[in-house]
């Protein structure tokens, strides 16, 4: 599964820049990571603004809704 370039590119605008993790068992407590990311960054396994597109859901299929922008650190621990 992959996520179309729009999907991305909605996403990316729908985060502001920002990690989307709200995952309490990233240390976020349920608040939104809100990491500084950098768009050039992506797919980048270091730097501070590293990120990846990731599926919220593997069963949710290719779409906008199913698809979260995470920090290089949230996406990690996701996989």
């Amino acid at each position: 599964m992959a996520f179309s370039d729009e999907t991305i590119e909605d996403a990316w605008r729908r985060a502001e820049g920002k990690c989307e993790c709200r995952r309490s068992s990233h240390d976020h407590s349920y608040h939104r990571c809100d990491k500084w990311l950098v768009r050039e960054d992506r797919g980048r396994e270091t730097g501070t603004g590293a990120w990846e597109a990731h599926h919220v859901s593997i069963s949710g299929g290719d779409t906008f809704s199913n698809c979260e922008i995470l920090c290089w650190d949230c996406h990690k621990k996701t996989l």
